[in-house]
C-alpha cells in the first residue's frame, strides 16, 4: 500500500521507520533503501519483491525481504554463522557472500 504524503499513515509509517532503524542493526544500505521505501509512501511491511512469509501468507516486511533477495537471513554479517541459508556462489559449493 502506499500512502498519500500527509496523512496520519503515512506519518505514523515513518515514526515506525525511525523506531527501527534505531533498534535493528543495518547496514547503511539497507538503511538508505528502507528509507527511500518509506518516504516514497511504502508501507514497512511490503516489499516490491512480492515476497511473503511462508507461516500465514502475509507480506513480508521490506528489510527481511531485502536480506533474503542479497542472500542473507539476518543481515550480511551473518554469512557464515547461518550459512545453511545462503545460496551457493555462481553454482560453486563453496558459500560466499553476496557483494553489496
Amino acid at each position: 500500500m502506499i500512502y498519500p504524503v500527509n496523512s496520519p499513515e503515512y506519518k505514523l509509517n515513518r515514526a515506525a521507520f525511525h523506531e527501527l532503524e534505531e533498534v535493528v542493526p543495518m547496514t547503511s544500505i539497507e538503511r538508505s533503501s528502507l528509507a527511500r521505501w518509506v518516504l516514497n509512501g511504502h508501507d514497512l511491511d511490503s516489499n516490491p519483491w512480492n515476497y511473503f512469509e511462508p507461516d500465514d501468507g502475509s507480506p513480508m516486511n521490506f528489510l527481511k525481504a531485502l536480506r533474503i533477495r542479497c542472500g542473507y537471513s539476518h543481515g550480511p554479517w551473518d554469512s557464515w554463522e547461518y550459512a545453511s541459508y545462503i545460496k551457493p556462489f555462481h553454482g560453486s559449493d563453496k558459500l560466499q557472500p553476496d557483494r553489496w
